[in-house]
Formats: structure tokens, C-alpha cells, sequence
């Protein structure tokens, strides 16, 4: 392949094949990490130089269609489709053109990819809290690794969409932004909430969306745990245990996830004919210091209950630093069990017995599916539940060893774990 530079110059610079650079350019006398070797021929003498690029190492060519097109000896369109992974495209010829791709180290046009694919390769996740929230709930970070780490790995974009609730006008707003805009490809919505109208409104448009957390009878596409069980399934260990008082600190309660988790709770006592004690039910909203507050008041009171199944860990931090400001041993005056179960430090540290939920995998898991949803809009809605898992510690009498304040945090180890046996198959 033979470049013109300017005529005032007087040379023509034959460059090979795939190696072809952008602008800007210099003329230097040695090889290094940012240039490409070339011959500048003038009449009938020649002398080898190195072409400096600016901004791109060497190789990483101004290449366009029409040239990939011309060395694979496709047509222009051809090579549209191999990089659109168009199925209409044969074995051998999509080898051929992606084989010319890898050699010139050609990088398609993002904005002209989005024109001609009609998407934008960019999906949305909508935290409906409130940032506050965000920061004192390590749900939210770990779920948003896994959500990037999928992105990465799909060669997608993620954008964060902030609001701290999914009603009337701010429905509008969302709607606007995600759908008419044509910005994003689809969107993940990280908590389900009781009677969602965003939901509805997404599914009515036809807009590929996924919601980690699922509402009774729902016909669209999600990811969660069984929150009723895994809450069940604590309980009943607090009650194996022989406590009977055993007392709630819930999350918020249009949380769809904090419903299901009360549920599961109220399951338990039923069944081991125990009575629901509205008393013994206290509103963390998946703080710590408002779980503190609400432990303070149930452990003050004149029926103090044995046990607490806080239904987050750090509500049940907060759980056990009420206790221990009451000068209460845990477990021997109180046992405490948490749910959530994916920071091992905190776990380990305060031997705290809780439910595990893959909140990486979840988040992985919800892009996967969505992914899925984009390529294909005719697909039915994608429904997924995520093992759980319940790991027994000190707090919840398991080991029978005395949990240390909160504020104290002391080695210590997580006596052991058992599968959830009302989960579905593991992502």
C-alpha cells in the first residue's frame, strides 16, 4: 500500500500493509512502541524511517471499511455484517475478514456501529434509594461490581441511573430518558418495589428490562433469591435452637425483598406454632443505626425477646451493638442471626451467623440476561432464582461463644455452612 505525503516534500512513502496509521504523523530515524516502519523512496534511492502515531501504538490503524473490504476482498457491506456478527455471513468469508480485522488491528467507529446496529451497546441500572442508602448498604457495591465486571467482559457500558423513588413524574422522567432518548439499550432495575408501575410501564413499551427482586406473579423478566424461604429457613434455625421469643428487625416496607423476608419470618412461627407477635417486629429500613435504635426498644422492654433475625447484616450489626450497650451476652441472653452473608470480614470479626446471598453473581447473572433480552426481543421473559445459603456462627448459638462488641473486632471463624434446600439451580 503506497501513501502520498504532501508534494512539496517530494517522496512517496510505500507502507505495508496493515500498517497504515492516523493522523497526526512524524518521520523518526529509529523504531519505538509508537511508530511502524516504512521505505521513502525518491527516484530510484531508498532509506528506511519509522512512522511515529500519536495517541495509538503501532499497528493501530486509520483503516475504514472500504479497506478491510478491499485486502478480504468482500464487499463493503460484507464487512458491516461480520462486525455486526450478522448470521448471513459464511464461515469461511466471516475467518477472512475477521483474520484482515486482527492484522490491520482495526477498530470500528463506535458512532457509526450505534447508527447502523440502531444500538447504543450502553445499559442502564436505576437504584431506586436514595444515595444514602447506596453508601450504608454493601449490597449495592457488590451487585455493582458484578454488573461491571459482565459489562467489561461483554464489551458494554454501564450507566448509573440515581432515584430515590419510581412514582408518578419521576416515572415519566425515567421513561423519557431510557426509552424515547434511545441512549440506552435496556436497563436494570436493582430492587423490586410492592406495586411498581415502572415495571408495567417498561413492559407496555416494549423495552428490553430485567429487575433484580420479584413481585408476586410477575410476567416480566428477573434474578433474586427465594427471599421467603431463606427468611424461613433462619427462623427455623433460631427455633431449632429453642428460642421462642424470637423478634424481627424488617427493611423498608415497600421493598419487595423486606415483604418477602417478613413473610418467611411469620412462615416459620406459624409452623412451629409459636404466635406473631407485633411487638416483637421492629423498622431497620437496612440501616445500622436505625436497627440499633429498633433492638434498643425491643431489648428494653418488659418481654425481651431470646432471639433477633435481623433481616440484613448490618442491621444485625446494629442488633448486636444494642445488646452488648445493654450489657447483654450474645447468645447467651440474646441470639442474633443476619442475612446477606457477602462480607467476610464483618462475618468473620463478629462470628455473626447469617443467610449468604451472591450478590456479585446476581449482578453478573442480571447483565448476562439482559444481553440476552437486547439480541433478541421476541424472547420470553427470563426468570432466575440464586441459591442462598446459611452459615451458622457464634451468634446464633451455634458455637456458643460470646460475640464481641462491634466496635471490637476479634478473629474468629464461621463454624460452618449449609445449602438452602428451597433454592433453585445455582447461574
Amino acid at each position: 500500500m503506497t501513501v502520498d505525503i504532501p508534494e512539496r516534500h517530494g517522496y512517496a512513502m510505500r507502507i505495508p500493509v496493515g500498517a497504515l496509521p492516523p493522523n497526526p504523523f512524524s518521520l523518526v530515524p529509529g523504531p519505538d512502541e509508537r511508530s511502524v516502519p516504512i521505505t521513502i523512496r525518491r527516484g530510484m534511492s531508498s532509506r528506511p524511517l519509522w512512522l511515529r502515531t500519536f495517541g495509538v501504538r503501532a499497528g493501530a490503524c486509520a483503516m475504514n471499511l472500504e479497506d478491510i473490504a478491499r485486502l478480504a476482498q468482500v464487499s463493503r457491506s460484507t464487512v458491516s455484517r461480520v462486525i455486526n456478527d450478522d448470521p448471513r455471513v459464511s464461515a469461511e468469508t466471516r475467518e477472512r475478514v475477521l483474520r484482515v480485522i486482527g492484522e490491520t488491528n482495526y477498530r470500528p467507529n463506535a458512532a457509526a456501529r450505534s447508527l447502523a446496529s440502531r444500538r447504543s451497546r450502553i445499559i442502564g441500572l436505576l437504584i431506586p434509594q436514595s444515595m444514602s442508602d447506596i453508601f450504608r448498604d454493601a449490597w449495592f457495591p457488590t451487585m455493582i461490581q458484578g454488573c461491571m465486571d459482565a459489562c467489561q467482559e461483554a464489551d458494554l457500558s454501564l450507566t448509573l441511573l440515581m432515584e430515590s423513588s419510581t412514582e408518578g413524574a419521576t416515572v415519566d422522567r425515567l421513561i423519557e430518558r431510557t426509552v424515547r432518548s434511545h441512549h440506552l439499550d435496556g436497563l436494570i432495575i436493582s430492587t423490586a418495589l410492592l406495586d411498581d408501575v415502572l415495571c408495567a410501564r417498561l413492559a407496555a413499551e416494549r423495552f428490553p428490562f430485567l429487575c433484580i427482586g420479584q413481585d408476586d406473579g410477575a410476567h416480566y423478566s428477573f434474578i433474586d433469591i427465594d427471599n421467603r424461604a431463606a427468611a424461613r429457613l433462619a427462623t427455623d434455625h433460631l427455633i431449632a435452637h429453642g428460642y421462642r421469643r424470637i423478634a424481627l428487625i424488617a427493611g423498608h416496607a415497600d421493598i419487595f425483598a423486606a415483604h418477602s423476608r417478613r413473610q418467611g419470618y411469620t412462615d416459620a412461627l406459624e409452623a412451629a406454632g409459636l404466635p406473631i407477635c407485633e411487638n416483637l417486629i421492629g423498622y431497620g429500613g437496612f440501616s445500622e443505626h436505625r436497627a440499633y435504635l429498633a433492638a434498643h426498644a425491643l431489648l428494653s422492654g418488659p418481654q425481651r425477646p431470646d432471639a433477633i433475625f435481623a433481616a440484613s447484616d448490618a442491621m444485625a450489626i446494629g442488633a448486636l451493638r444494642a445488646a452488648h450497650g445493654l450489657g447483654l451476652r450474645v447468645p447467651g441472653d440474646v441470639a442474633v442471626m443476619g442475612f446477606d452473608g457477602f462480607e467476610e470480614d464483618l462475618i468473620q470479626s463478629h462470628h455473626l451467623s447469617t443467610i449468604r446471598q451472591p450478590a456479585w453473581t446476581i449482578g453478573r447473572r442480571a447483565v448476562e440476561m439482559l444481553a440476552a433480552l437486547i439480541a433478541d426481543p421476541d424472547l420470553a421473559p427470563l426468570q432466575e432464582i440464586s441459591p442462598v445459603e446459611l452459615r451458622p456462627g457464634g451468634t446464633c448459638g451455634c458455637g456458643e461463644m460470646s460475640s464481641p462488641a462491634p466496635s471490637a473486632a476479634m478473629p474468629g471463624d464461621v463454624s460452618g455452612s449449609r445449602a438452602h434446600p428451597a433454592t433453585g439451580a445455582a447461574p
